[in-house]
């Protein structure tokens, strides 16, 4: 027998012979000849590496103090890390949510109405090219009352929020047309959501794109009516950041203008949103801001000097008393900053112009629907009631560019 093979056999059998449990103990069917009954335990056959078949028992001595420690500290950091990394990566999945609820991107109008559409209400679809780029085309939905005058007196050009279609707030447009027949309504949906077309992600400048492009259809297509565009939750930071956008003029002629701005549940920032998710301060989440692609600011966006100063005067900001997504002094704090951008514009103009900015300050409004939660202040009479009083105000004032 070579030197080394004796070496592991006389430790192997130093190990057997230090070891409290004895073979019959480890194997109790080993026969009085050493074989055993069981073919992987058979001493006789196992040679040297007999004292590997019988083990003594585990070490009984507790965890070092570093393994519990990054156990339970480690452990979360690791996850935390981990979901923080994905947030930042998906945050564009997270914000425009256009696959909410399922078959949002792909549901018609025959499937949500299978038996036709609301009584005495006309829908058309449309679909809208994009300015950028232009191989977006944007499924538009463009509402009336059957029996309503043509051309309509006003239009709204509706900005959504970041989840759904606009067939999912064909009540909410049922509601104002049966409230103001003379009104017209069109509902576009920006790339990635609903069946609008083409490769292009959703960000910040494209849903501004998409948006600018249905002002100007609204414009071309209805260019005797007045126009105002209303945005809810995130839609109205679109509104407003579109408004302060250094091309919104495109939008405009000398025939037809933005002549009003209603904002529904509006956030001041993402950013502010996430802090108001995540207000526990040892949560890492909250501490994402810095790193949001499309920050979608409204409160800067109000207050820039390049907001038109006509309808900072003129906006209405609507807010939910119970809004369980959206705080309602967010809603207060855009209000005061379109007020504030307004100051800050004045001059000194003729009696005439300041006697014009009155009527425009009396129009501008902050208005609380009591009782009501993020998605469902349409459904009360505060909130028709508002909204119509509003139009109607805006339809008895003298035209006025968007500037």
């Amino acid at each position: 027998m070579s030197p080394w093979i004796a070496s592991i056999t006389s430790r192997a059998c130093a190990r057997l012979h230090r070891s409290k449990y004895r073979a019959h103990t480890y194997a109790p069917s080993i026969t009085n000849s050493g074989s055993s009954s069981h073919p992987f335990l058979s001493l006789r056959n196992a040679g040297p590496l007999a004292g590997l078949l019988v083990q003594p028992t585990a070490s009984s001595d507790p965890p070092s103090g570093w393994l519990v420690l990054s156990t339970f500290v480690g452990l979360p950091i690791a996850l935390w890390a981990y979901k923080c990394m994905m947030l930042v990566i998906f945050q564009r999945k997270v914000i425009y949510m256009g696959y909410v609820p399922p078959g949002s991107r792909t549901e018609s109008l025959r499937d949500v109405y299978p038996e036709g559409t609301p009584k005495g209400i006309h829908i058309e679809e449309l679909s809208i090219p994009s300015s950028q780029p232009n191989t977006v085309r944007l499924s538009t939905l463009l509402l009336r009352r059957r029996d309503a005058t043509s051309p309509p007196k006003h239009v709204v050009v509706y900005c959504q929020g970041n989840a759904g279609n606009p067939l999912h707030r064909i009540p909410v447009f049922n509601n104002l047309l049966n409230a103001i027949p003379s009104l017209a309504i069109l509902a576009p949906a920006p790339r990635s959501y609903w069946t609008s077309s083409g490769a292009s992600r959703p960000t910040q400048a494209g849903l501004i794109a998409d948006y600018t492009a249905a002002l100007a259809f609204a414009a071309s297509r209805f260019p005797t009516s007045r126009l105002t565009i209303y945005g809810h939750s995130l839609g109205a930071s679109i509104a407003l950041c579109l408004l302060a956008h250094p091309d919104h003029k495109e939008v405009s002629n000398p025939a037809t203008v933005v002549h009003g701005l209603v904002l529904e549940n509006a956030f001041t920032s993402v950013p502010d949103m996430v802090r108001v998710l995540y207000p526990q301060r040892w949560l890492p989440y909250r501490y994402l801001g810095p790193f949001v692609r499309d920050r979608w600011d409204a409160c800067a966006a109000a207050a820039s000097h390049l907001f038109p100063r006509g309808l900072a005067r003129r906006a209405m900001v609507i807010v939910s008393e119970r809004d369980e997504v959206v705080p309602p002094e967010m809603g207060r704090e855009i209000f005061n900053a379109l007020r504030a951008s307004e100051d800050t514009q004045e001059g000194g103009e003729g009696v005439g112009s300041m006697v014009r900015e009155q009527e425009q300050k009396l129009l501008g409004r902050f208005v609380v629907v009591e009782g009501a939660l993020h998605e469902d202040a349409w459904r009360y009479r505060e909130w028709t009631r508002a909204v119509k009083l509003y139009l109607e105000d805006l339809q008895s004032e003298p035209t006025n560019p968007i500037h």
